[in-house]
């Protein structure tokens, strides 16, 4: 052998005999061992639970640095997870099986880790409780509830069975369940273990031990009461249960505040906390109003933002569909929230981030504004997570989208990521401006999101597909689209790649502007963006249709409006897309029609009344010249939004009542004739081409009862499938073979209503159009304030005074607020003098109604 590899084996064997036995731990693997039967008192719940059998809780924090339950036990403790096979995995299995011929290793890890817990059993032993050795034969046979209820389950056991076991992640098993609820209270634990280190110090020492005790009653009984899988009936009968029926059962809160004064006040301290707690388990929707009524003398603090953040949670003001209903639920919780604040000192309510969070998010944007003001007042600091809770609900509404920009501008400066989810989401939000078209003017100033995306990029802020979506739809709504198609490309070179919706929102701009030169831009900002050639197409067919009717508004035509546009448009589409899809929804020969070059398309579109269209010269020209482009391939096939473009041309281009009605006979056919085809496009497109069809009829006289029977096949097919949907579990649309539950007729929209009640209020018809009001609210369909402005308009029409006052304060009891095009419908009244006074007798009568029922201030 030669010397040189001998001289370097024996300088490595030195080097190994001087390496300490203290680091031999660095060098020995991790090794998990077999352990015996003898576990360390746990709670019932906690040591029911299986190792392998615990799944990780989204919801919770795991702790910085993870523990093991095996650095709990005594060097001669391990845990035996071979005596349940039942629910010792393969995995498990084999790692006991593993460990067991590893003895010697071990026995030498038991050593060090004797040694390890005897250097920190100073600090363990304020969280552990001593335990019994698992050798001595006086530990009892059943696991009992831990009296301090300190649970050793840490992050290692709860993240193990989603580790092991993910494809069962979304299945609980009991034992999962179990191991839930032990975590939950241990977090709950924890949270009281800090909250009182911070409010031990409001009380004397003489006062320390029963604020203690007081402390520890409410966030234990407050725990079992706000629990998410609370129990209907409890095991254990809570005796406190039913102690605040006598109060809750009031009507309202003047009635429990004046209750509650005529006991004395030591009766109430000792009352509240289980009059609460009876509340909030048997009647958790007057909690707020039981909490106002109940605040003298005043409760401790950490127990008024207990129950606020109770109520909090369970605030479901979004679910109520009436506007006032929904309006009066946030006023009640915003004035609970503002007497907790006027009437408790600085700092008594420690009011957490979470309860102020969930509130900023479920109040309405007026309230969450005013709650945001009341806390500003009352210096209550937020963290930057609550403050763009409030930013993203003010973001929402124009009239407070400056306060939110105040607030992300605040977050900026103090070093916020303006590029991470949440402000990047908020940032969306607030450069989203929609204009309410017949608004009444703002005094304040109007917002914009041109200085605002400045600032933002000024602060680093990185613009994506979504933020550039939402600022250019800002600045084609207060047209500024020359300036929306000019940033698109400059977006684009910038490395933001648009999308088909951006390029929609540009266009929708570039058609609403009426300008021919700006829908040419358009067509360009299509060649930088992601959008598929059939939308293209698509939306520079519905230009055409647009002009037209834009332009018919704008001329003040008379009724009926008959457009010359089938034939132009027919020509552009024969270019680009094939014609067999759409000749099968249509009664006429399309090559017939397309031979016809002397401008009248047939004797179905000649009109009696010629009029001069400047859309024929202006956008047509254009379109003709973007489908003349040569074909790379085949003719496309058009998608279910080409067809119901064409159809509603063709709709609007019918110049006779009868060609009109024989039409929806055809087309009414076909949809029962291929109920699959009928499927996809009523999917696809609604009730679009219906209610086309009911336009157009009512807008002729003599037609309404052809409209209503079109609506009556809507409603009867809506209503069938309603009944086979309840019936069959839903199931027979999916498995009927003779389709017997695909829709055939759209079911009708609030558009669909809307038409129907304008027409039929224009011929005078009052009565039926009351009855389709009815109809409309059995079949859920809240009205909106256009429905509103069209009742107003069609009672000031018929010089009706008595119905037009009582639909305005209808309107206003839904929670509308009127606007130009209320006041516009309102001046058809020629005796407007009259419906004042009738107004104005109402608003005194209702002033004396309120006052002499003496309601609670």
């Amino acid at each position: 052998m030669p010397a040189a590899p001998v001289v370097r084996a024996a300088l490595l064997k030195c080097r190994c005999l001087r390496i300490s036995s203290s680091s031999t731990t660095l060098l020995r693997p991790t090794f998990r061992f077999a352990a015996r039967s003898s576990l360390r008192q746990l709670s019932s719940v906690a040591q029911a639970a299986s190792l392998n059998d615990v799944r990780p809780f989204e919801s919770d924090s795991a702790p910085q640095r993870p523990q093991y339950l095996t650095s709990y036990l005594n060097p001669q403790e391990t845990i035996d997870i071979s005596t349940n096979p039942a629910v010792v995995s393969d995995r498990t299995k084999s790692r006991a099986d593993s460990d067991t011929s590893h003895s010697k290793h071990r026995n030498n890890r038991l050593v060090g880790k004797k040694n390890q817990q005897s250097r920190s059993a100073s600090s363990k032993s304020r969280l552990l409780k001593q335990i019994p050795n698992s050798e001595s034969h006086d530990a009892p046979e059943k696991p009992y509830f831990v009296g301090k209820r300190r649970y050793m389950i840490t992050n290692d056991r709860i993240n193990r069975f989603a580790r092991s076991n993910p494809q069962n992640a979304e299945q609980l098993s009991p034992v999962d369940e179990k191991s839930r609820m032990a975590y939950r209270e241990l977090q709950n634990l924890r949270g009281m273990h800090s909250q009182w280190g911070y409010i031990r110090h409001r009380y004397p020492a003489s006062e320390l031990q029963p604020a203690r005790k007081a402390f520890t009653f409410w966030k234990t009984k407050f725990w079992k009461v706000s629990r998410p899988d609370k129990p209907e009936v409890p095991k254990v009968p809570w005796p406190w249960r039913d102690t605040a029926k006598w109060l809750f059962e009031l009507s309202d809160a003047r009635s429990m505040q004046q209750a509650w004064k005529s006991l004395d006040i030591e009766s109430r301290r000792k009352q509240w906390p289980v009059l609460l707690l009876s509340t909030l388990d048997l009647c958790p929707e007057k909690a707020h109003m039981v909490l106002e009524a109940t605040l003298d003398p005043l409760p401790p603090g950490y127990a008024i933002n207990d129950v606020l953040l109770f109520i909090a949670q369970r605030l479901r003001i979004s679910s109520i569909k009436n506007i006032r209903e929904r309006t009066i639920k946030a006023e009640e919780m915003l004035e609970t929230v503002a007497k907790i604040l006027e009437d408790a000192p600085a700092g008594h309510v420690p009011l957490g981030q979470r309860t102020v969070g969930l509130l900023a998010s479920k109040l309405p944007s007026d309230q969450a504004s005013e709650l945001y003001n009341m806390l500003q007042r009352a210096n209550i600091k937020l963290h930057p997570n609550t403050q763009l809770q409030f930013a993203g609900k003010l973001a929402g509404e124009m009239a407070h989208k400056n306060t939110a920009f105040e607030i992300l501008k605040g977050l900026a400066e103090s070093g916020v990521d303006l590029n991470a989810p949440s402000p990047s989401s908020t940032i969306t939000t607030l450069l989203h401006c929609r204009i309410t078209h017949g608004g009444l003017s703002e005094e304040k100033p109007a917002f914009s999101p041109k200085d605002a995306l400045e600032y933002f990029m000024g602060k680093g802020f990185v613009p994506n597909v979504i933020n550039a979506t939402a600022f250019l739809d800002s600045l084609c709504q207060q047209a500024e689209v020359d300036e929306a198609i000019r940033l698109a490309l400059l977006f684009s070179e910038s490395g933001v790649q648009l999308d088909a919706k951006a390029w929609s929102t540009i266009f929708r701009g570039a058609k609403g502007s009426l300008k021919v030169e700006n829908v040419a831009k358009g067509l360009e900002v299509a060649k930088v963006a992601n959008v598929p050639y059939v939308d293209v197409l698509n939306n520079t067919l519905h230009t055409v249709f647009f002009f037209a009717e834009m332009e018919s508004r704008e001329k003040n035509f008379s009724a009926p409006w008959v457009y010359p546009l089938f034939g132009p448009m027919l020509r552009a589409y024969a270019k680009k897309f094939e014609l067999e899809p759409l000749q099968w929804w249509l009664p006429d020969s399309l090559p017939l029609i397309l031979t016809q070059t002397t401008g009248n398309d047939g004797e179905k579109f000649d009109s009696s009344r010629p009029r001069r269209w400047e859309f024929l010269h202006t956008i047509v020209p254009l379109t003709e010249k973007f489908f003349s482009a040569p074909n790379v391939g085949p003719k496309l096939q058009p998608s279910p939004t080409t067809i119901a473009i064409m159809l509603r041309a063709y709709i609007k281009t019918l110049q006779h009542p009868y060609d009109l009605m024989a039409f929806y006979v055809f087309f009414k056919a076909r949809l029962e004739e291929h109920k699959e085809l009928a499927a996809q496009l009523i999917r696809d497109q609604g009730s679009l081409v219906h209610d086309t069809i009911i336009m157009t009829m009512m807008e002729r006289r003599g037609l309404s009862r052809p409209a209503l029977q079109v609506f009556g096949d809507m409603l009867k097919d809506h209503v069938q499938r309603s009944v086979l949907k309840a019936t069959d579990g839903g199931e027979s649309e999916a498995n009927d073979g003779h389709n017997r539950a695909i829709p055939v007729h759209p079911p009708p929209g609030l558009c669909t209503f809307s038409i129907l009640v304008r027409g039929l209020l224009n011929g005078g018809d009052r009565i039926l159009a009351e009855q389709v009001i009815q109809v409309m609210k059995e079949q859920n369909v809240d009205l909106n304030l256009v429905t509103w402005n069209t009742l107003t308009k069609g009672y000031a029409k018929m010089q009706n005074i008595n119905k037009t006052v009582s639909t305005l304060q209808d309107m206003e009891a839904a929670g509308f607020k009127p606007d130009l095009f209320t006041f516009k419908a309102f001046g058809k009244l020629k005796n407007q003098g009259r419906a004042l006074e009738l107004m104005e007798g109402i608003i005194d009568k209702n002033r004396q109604k309120i006052a002499g029922e003496d309601l609670y201030e």
